[in-house]
């Protein structure tokens, strides 16, 4: 049987923008992936501040990739309880898929830092990570890939490959603050995720709108196993 390959992008996307689109375009097209999962989390461990409503985030996530068919909204870990470990997502997605489908999780830069609290040989069981997936990293900010390469020697025990470009200049915070001060987003977003925000008011204030929660928008499913769907 042949081999998929998959690529698991996975993030609080509060808000979804051009960043996360290119990215995750760039290293399918790069690596040759079949596709590409993008995970919406409900509740990460390494951020604690406030965040927009998960149903809300993950209709951006909708939004921004309906037109992309190699880019698959994925809400696994909307649906399960408690805390989102990446560990469990990857251990839901191999059972899911099969044992033909070889599993890549996208990551920036930062996460090989092993002076940053959210090191990734600090995530929750990172040895079993490590068997589940390779990791593909991608420069961010001043951690450019020579940076990144020197982290991963740091981590002999896992499959790390560094994949280099540069991606635009845009962060969730930027959006939000353009939003706040009602100024042009349409070069920071996909046009489908600009008009959800205008409708909604999302981030227009310090309070977070959660018009969108109990919402008409279609929910996606869990993702089908990838030889049926490819």
């Amino acid at each position: 049987m042949e081999t998929m390959h998959v690529g698991v992008l996975g993030g609080t996307f509060d808000p979804v923008h051009n960043g996360h689109i290119f990215v995750a375009e760039y290293v399918r097209t790069h690596l040759g992936l079949d596709r590409v999962y993008l995970v919406t989390a409900k509740r990460p461990p390494h951020k604690s501040h406030h965040m927009a409503d998960a149903e809300v985030r993950h209709a951006m996530v909708e939004a921004a990739v309906k037109d992309k068919h190699h880019l698959v909204p994925c809400r696994l870990e909307l649906d399960r309880a408690g805390t989102s470990y990446t560990v469990d997502t990857f251990r839901q997605l191999q059972a899911s898929l099969g044992p033909a489908v070889r599993l890549n999780l996208i990551i920036s830069a930062e996460y090989l830092n092993p002076d940053s609290p959210s090191w990734l040989k600090n995530w929750e069981e990172a040895a079993e990570l490590f068997k589940l997936c390779r990791i593909v990293v991608t420069p961010r900010r001043h951690m450019d890939a020579a940076m990144a390469s020197a982290w991963a020697a740091l981590l002999p025990e896992a499959d790390i490959i560094i994949v280099d470009l540069t991606s635009p200049a845009v962060s969730s915070l930027m959006v939000k603050m353009q939003l706040k001060n009602q100024l042009p987003i349409d070069d920071l977003v996909p046009p489908a995720v600009a008009q959800l925000m205008h409708q909604t008011g999302i981030y227009s204030t310090n309070t977070v709108v959660d018009s969108l929660a109990g919402s008409s928008l279609p929910v996606t499913a869990p993702p089908p196993p990838v030889a049926s769907t490819k």
